[in-house]
C-alpha cells in the first residue's frame, strides 16, 4: 500500500516538474509581471540578496524567510 502511495507521489511530482520545464521564458515573464501586481507582493519588504537579508535580520532581530520558486520567475 505505501509503495503505491510513493509511486503516485513520484509520478505526480514528475508530471509537475515536466509541466514547469515546458513553460517558455516569455510565459514565465508574463506570470512574474502578473504576480508583481498583486497587493500582497507590494506589502512585503522583499530583499534579493542574502547579505542584505542578514543585515536587516540582525538590525530588527527577525528571522530570514527564503522563498525560492520557478513557477513565475524568469
Amino acid at each position: 500500500m505505501s509503495f503505491l502511495k510513493v509511486g503516485t507521489l513520484t509520478s505526480s511530482l514528475l508530471l509537475i516538474a515536466m509541466t514547469v520545464m515546458a513553460q517558455d521564458d516569455s510565459q514565465l515573464e508574463k506570470n512574474y509581471q502578473e504576480k508583481q501586481k498583486k497587493s500582497f507582493v507590494k506589502k512585503i519588504e522583499w530583499v534579493t540578496t542574502l547579505a542584505e537579508a542578514r543585515k536587516i535580520s540582525e538590525k530588527k532581530g527577525l528571522p530570514i524567510l527564503a522563498y525560492f520558486t520557478r513557477s513565475y520567475a524568469p
